[in-house]
């Protein structure tokens, strides 16, 4: 019984010392490794999340091939955000076209560490009236009916990122290692649609959702537009405590991320550190915006 405590001291000292050369040898692997050899590394580990880190922007971006177009969306996913310590403004803006309802939501808020947006396009498999939209299934478009989005995103008055003629069934952008609350975020937004008939059936849903026509700038098949207060009522404003202990723990694991990854400046360096030092918790940052995916039911795309 004596021994115990000395000798789990000594374990512990052991496991420290084992744990600082271990942390050296990974510092020193990734300061001799090239830009291009981490760029390419980081991007072949976050392929699988349904992501790509763009250098020249420090954003991680939602790629078209992302897993997360078989599973669509439900409205449900934007209620139940804050239970994934995801706090953001939504805006769904529902319009029926070609036979069909479809959706264009945009987002922008606090998703865990990171802050962003995302603009997505999705439609259902007939027209749904409005008193049954919040309970329908809606599928990510297919490849030829993706439309060109383009997002500046803003934290107050600092551009974060500016993604430009994107074409994209679900754009999204994501700055790691930041804190903002959804207020101070704001996103100008340009969409531009293959025929005039689809652009002017989304304007006339922007217009009943609550924009003015001073408010759209329209330049041929284009609309530009500014999303920083949204005019629908917010999924999170019906459980302010669990989106304010959201956004609590959110503050707490991006101190933690800060501390761990402080012996380097870039998130690339940051991020390939944090695999190579605790590769779970590089593992649990990655899942963005995966809450809202977690459902059986897939369409084959065409």
């Amino acid at each position: 019984m004596y021994l115990l405590f000395p000798l789990l001291l000594l374990f512990m000292m052991v496991l420290a010392v084992i744990f600082h050369f271990r942390k050296k040898r990974i510092i020193c692997k990734i300061k001799c490794m090239c830009t291009e050899e981490k760029l390419e590394l980081l991007n072949e580990l976050t392929a699988p999340f349904g992501f790509c880190y763009e250098l020249c922007h420090d954003v991680f971006t939602s790629r078209t091939d992302a897993w997360q177009r078989d599973f669509g969306y439900r409205w449900l996913y934007d209620k139940n955000a804050a239970h994934f310590n995801m706090v953001f403004d939504c805006e769904p803006v529902y319009f029926d076209y070609d036979g069909r309802t479809w959706m264009l939501e945009f987002w922008k808020g606090q998703y865990g560490i990171n802050i962003g947006g995302e603009i997505g396009i999705y439609q259902a498999e007939r027209i749904i009236p409005p008193a049954e939209r919040k309970h329908a299934l809606f599928h990510a478009v297919p490849e030829k009916e993706m439309l060109s989005f383009s997002v500046r995103m803003y934290n107050g008055t600092s551009l974060l990122y500016n993604l430009s003629c994107r074409k994209h069934w679900w754009l999204a952008g994501f700055s790691m290692g930041c804190y903002s609350v959804p207020e101070l975020l704001k996103m100008d937004i340009t969409i531009t649609f293959g025929n005039r008939q689809m652009m002017y059936a989304f304007l006339d849903s922007m217009y009943e959702t609550g924009y003015c026509p001073g408010d759209i700038n329209i330049c041929g098949n284009s609309v530009s537009f500014v999303f920083d207060r949204p005019k629908t009522p917010q999924p999170r404003m019906s459980h302010l405590f669990i989106s304010a202990w959201a956004l609590w723990k959110d503050r707490l694991f991006l101190f933690f991320y800060c501390r761990i990854t402080k012996v380097f400046c870039h998130t690339l360096d940051k991020l390939l550190y944090l695999y190579e030092y605790l590769p779970f918790v590089f593992r649990h940052m990655m899942r963005i915006h995966c809450y809202s995916r977690r459902k059986p039911r897939r369409r084959k795309q065409s």
